[in-house]
């Protein structure tokens, strides 16, 4: 992540260097961004670029921190609009992220994410995952829970629960915004997993009894 150089830098040289490094991560894919084109069109030195990140790797976690900074507020306000109601708050998501793409309604935020989405078809954004910090997303993922009436004594649990949601969520997302023919389809798989985890499996059947 950032060094505290870079938390220190005046607030304009600060965002110089962020907007150069999302127009290089949002024109050409991760693997082909150049670390020499973001410092040229920030104006600063690779002197300097390397005392604020350890490198591109670095850089581009920390941009995805930001895009799920955005995405947590979205998915709060949808938790509020569904009244708490944590499954019916990720579908909504779901269907409000492809609703403002088709009509050309993107935040600036989600604009990122579909580029990104877009141009990395071949990149694992698990590979990033731990730019997520663990214990802030289990408080979150705890509070979550509980506003929709689920209560879970270990936070790591939470964190397990909210994980899984964003796993399911986020492949039926990328695979809609990269193939927009698999919307429906998607969005039918996505609310049959959700069905699963809000009813669990039935239990096995002991050998010898017949199914009701």
């Amino acid at each position: 992540m950032p060094s505290s150089t870079f938390f220190n830098l005046p607030e304009a040289k600060r965002q110089r260097l962020l907007d150069a490094a999302w127009q290089e991560f949002t024109t050409v894919s991760y693997m082909d961004a150049s670390i020499n084109k973001i410092i040229q069109n920030a104006e600063i030195s690779r002197g300097s670029f390397y005392q604020y990140f350890s490198g591109k790797q670095d850089l581009f976690a920390y941009l995805l921190q930001t895009l799920f900074q955005s995405a947590r507020e979205m998915f709060t306000a949808q938790l509020t609009v569904h009244g708490s109601d944590l499954f019916a708050a990720i579908l909504g998501m779901y269907d409000l992220v492809l609703w403002r793409k088709s009509k050309c309604r993107r935040s600036l935020a989600q604009t990122r994410i579909y580029q990104l989405i877009r141009l990395n078809t071949e990149l694992d954004l698990n590979e990033f995952s731990d730019v997520l910090n663990p214990s802030l997303v289990a408080q979150d993922a705890h509070a979550l829970l509980e506003a929709s009436g689920y209560v879970l004594q270990e936070r790591q649990q939470c964190f397990a629960v909210i994980q899984m949601f964003i796993s399911i969520c986020m492949f039926a997302l990328t695979d809609a915004l990269r193939n927009p023919e698999h919307e429906q389809r998607n969005r039918q798989l996505l609310e049959q997993q959700l069905d699963i985890i809000r009813r669990g499996l039935p239990r096995p059947q002991k050998e010898g009894t017949e199914p009701c």
